[in-house]
């Protein structure tokens, strides 16, 4: 089976199942144990039947009360896991649910409470000023960082404040308050220096007391004499100290804010809004820019040159790729679908999940929005069958073609067959996107997946050729890294989902960063990081796409299989059409009642179809009857193995000379490698210790920088980066860049793009020289 599931921590709910809660952290003390319950309902109309197993090293310390579980429709069944303590430690894994291949994550933290284990609880004092005159109020913040964050837990906090006179501590001030612990919180508090207080040093100390452990912080701040009599042209001295104390711990306070707020986000990442996609007639809405209220855009017709949607089951890549073809049939597109699942025949219902249409207004959208998308759904039976592609493009139509029942050997067939269709309808050179065409599925071409490879090469050969007829490629895939040659060449926007493809998290941590490759995982569903050259300098940026318009469940069986039914019968009755058309007979009123059984359908009127159909069904009968003749029945085409083979042989040829074509320019640009980028310099040498003396020891080395350190040798006052390409590299567009971009993975973009800029010029250059000495030759 399966299933698009909506995960969070707290449930895993699908359209036919709930499993309750989506993960389990626990912690506890040695030889102690703990019971958890995992609730499991049946929300759809069938049994559900799986396996349980454990992953990872939870399984010393877990027991199930039970291996199977069996779900009736519309009940719930209940998992009891048993935990024994025994040595101390983390436990990482997951209960791994077999059949409907889900997983719930299950964290224990075992500690021994005879040792001192590792802080759970930060404490940190914070005061708005470190003197406070006689008669004055001590204003203070506590912030509390909870180390343990998948856990809350109940502190009890004691403020004391105390001073030292002759060696001897007094307390002057105690007071004790309870504080539940979650994630992170301020506590703002005051303390009245009364006019007869002391003058001196006292200390604010604050003691936690929480799960049989204790943390601490203190904070020293002095009572002193006001002077207000003491003046300096005209102002009192105090006023400028104060002016200077505000200026400074309004600097560093919000320095601290804005690490602080960083710290929160889930997604590091640097967006310029005001190089996105802006609004506008050829504008696809997907959602908001994540963690913000910002709306986001893709350029329709920049998917000409072609999309690639990647990631893991559950991880929302469906969703990304079905708001895309939403907003492109809303614009107008003509779209075909080719789907192994039958997941897009819901495209022809609008939505009416709730949970679904409760996103709605996070996203600025209303109920009403929600629609069926006009279109229709068949089913291919033999991979070679011709689709004449041409007849089934229709402005704001989808045309959805299963091919579940196909043998998945028979997939490549299937895909060269398509393609060598879209060559051969001759459509007419187009500027903006006329036409879209989905695969999905696609990595099942790969040969690590099954594939044979000649899907996957007529699938390189659509995305070199298409983009001129106006036909957008929207390719959905569990792996990207693994699309290399022509196929990455030609595709310009990459959406990237959840995944745990190792291929697919080590290609993001190399030519990104260990930060964006952490966003990615800890990503939610419906999230994804998106990237196109075109946008925000290059640099990916992560977007929380929006709800589906259509429904989230695809057609029944038992209604996919009515389209099919329905659609042979108009196929056949078109056949018979087109033979009256040959025998001189007037068909302009069937053709018009054939076209209204055929609307009907894609709106999924069966009965009204049923009735146009068998009116038309008796008066083709009577014109057969008046020519005296039988109609011949309609045959499946099928196309030719010669043509396949030599679309293949057209496929294999073009991506031969795009290899040539690599290998003889790749000389040249490794020499302009060697002689730019591998050259060596004047040594610069940073704080973590790292010494550079080549363009890509510094390309590397901003990959692992902390941005702290990075920060240390690029600020407002100094940029050791720029002084060093502008007084030992001397390259006038590299060091313009450095001064441009001043954060660490803007500047580590730009020196990857400028490697690549002269690697192209090597090659254009190269290419040339190529061109010359043929034309020479001739």
């Amino acid at each position: 089976m399966s299933f698009i599931s909506i995960c969070n921590a707290d449930q895993i709910i699908t359209s036919n199942y709930v499993i309750e809660p989506g993960s389990i952290y626990d912690i506890m003390k040695v030889d102690s144990f703990s019971e958890k319950t995992i609730s499991f309902s049946n929300i759809g109309t069938t049994p559900i039947r799986f396996g349980l197993s454990l992953r990872g090293n939870i399984s010393e310390l877990v027991r199930f009360d039970k291996e199977r579980l069996t779900i009736q429709p519309g009940s719930t069944e209940y998992l009891k896991t048993t935990v024994f303590a025994s040595e101390e430690g983390e436990y990482n894994g997951s209960i791994e649910i077999g059949e409907i291949e889900v997983s719930i994550p299950y964290h224990i933290k075992v500690y021994d409470p005879d040792k001192l284990p590792v802080s759970a609880l930060y404490i940190e004092i914070d005061s708005t000023e470190e003197s406070v005159n006689q008669g004055d109020v001590f204003r203070y913040r506590v912030n509390i960082y909870n180390l343990l964050v998948e856990k809350k837990y109940n502190a009890t906090l004691d403020y004391t404040i105390s001073s030292s006179v002759n060696g001897t501590e007094k307390k002057i001030y105690e007071e004790h308050e309870e504080v539940e612990v979650r994630t992170s919180d301020s506590l703002l508090r005051e303390f009245k220096i009364e006019s007869n207080m002391s003058i001196g040093t006292y200390v604010l100390k604050v003691d936690a007391q929480y799960l049989n452990l204790t943390s601490s912080a203190s904070n020293v701040f002095f009572v002193t004499l006001p002077y207000y009599s003491v003046t300096f042209l005209g102002v009192e001295i105090w006023q400028y100290a104060l002016f200077l104390v505000m200026s400074m711990l309004f600097y560093w306070g919000f320095k601290f804010y804005r690490k602080k707020q960083e710290s929160k986000k889930r997604y590091h990442t640097k967006t310029e809004l005001k190089l996105l996609p802006k609004p506008g007639p050829r504008s696809a809405y997907i959602g908001k820019i994540a963690e913000s209220e910002h709306k986001t855009y893709l350029d329709l017709d920049k998917l000409t040159t072609h999309t690639i949607v990647a990631g893991s089951t559950g991880g929302g890549k469906t969703v990304a790729a079905q708001d895309i073809v939403e907003e492109a049939l809303l614009k107008g597109v003509a779209v075909v679908v080719f789907d192994p699942t039958a997941q897009w025949s819901g495209m022809l219902r609008k939505c009416d999940n709730q949970r679904m249409l409760g996103l709605f207004p996070n996203f600025g959208m209303k109920a009403s929005d929600a629609k069926a998308f006009n279109g229709n759904v068949r089913a291919i039976t033999d991979a070679r069958e011709i689709i004449d592609i041409r007849k089934y493009l229709k402005p704001g139509e989808i045309q959805i073609f299963t091919v579940n029942k196909l043998d998945p050997k028979d997939i490549d067939v299937f895909v060269a067959n398509t393609v060598a269709e879209v060559f051969h309808a001759n459509f007419p050179e187009e500027q903006q996107l006329k036409y879209m065409i989905v695969y999905d599925e696609v990595h099942r071409l790969l040969p690590k997946f099954g594939g044979s490879g000649q899907g996957f090469i007529q699938i390189e050969r659509a995305c070199r050729e298409f983009r001129k007829w106006g036909i957008g490629v929207l390719l959905i895939s569990q792996v990207l890294a693994d699309f290399v040659g022509q196929i990455k060449a030609n595709i310009n926007t990459e959406i990237q989902m959840r995944t745990r493809d190792e291929g697919d998290l080590k290609r993001i941590a190399t030519k990104y960063s260990e930060d964006l490759l952490r966003s990615l995982v800890k990503s939610s569903v419906g999230t994804g990081m998106v990237q196109n050259s075109a946008y925000n300098r290059g640099l990916p940026y992560f977007v929380a796409f929006r709800p589906m318009l259509h429904s989230i469940k695809r057609l029944s069986d038992e209604e996919l299989e009515q389209y099919n039914k329905y659609n042979e019968k108009i196929d056949d009755y078109e056949y018979q059409l087109e033979q009256l058309e040959q025998e001189k007979q007037d068909v302009f009123d069937l053709r018009l009642e054939l076209k209204l059984a055929l609307d009907k359908l894609k709106s999924g009127s069966f009965n009204m179809v049923e009735i146009y159909l068998e009116g038309l069904d008796t008066r083709l009968k009577g014109e057969w009857k008046k020519l005296g003749k039988t109609p011949k029945k309609r045959e499946l085409v099928l196309i030719k193995e010669e043509i396949l083979e030599d679309e293949m042989k057209k496929a294999q040829e073009a991506r031969k000379k795009f290899m040539e074509d690599e290998n003889k320019t790749a000389e040249k640009s490794k020499q302009t490698e060697i002689l730019l980028f591998k050259k060596i310099f004047t040594p610069l040498t940073f704080d973590n210790g790292a010494m550079i003396s080549t363009l890509q020891e510094l390309t590397d080395a901003l990959r692992s920088m902390d941005d702290e350190i990075f920060e240390n040798h690029v600020n407002s006052n100094k940029n050791d980066i720029y002084a060093w390409l502008n007084e030992s590299v001397k390259d006038d567009e590299l060091t313009k860049g450095a001064k441009l971009f001043t954060s660490r993975i803007e500047l580590l973009s730009f020196l990857e793009k400028e490697k690549t800029k002269k690697r192209k010029v090597a090659e254009a250059e190269a290419k040339k020289e190529g061109v010359g000495k043929a034309d020479k030759g001739k």
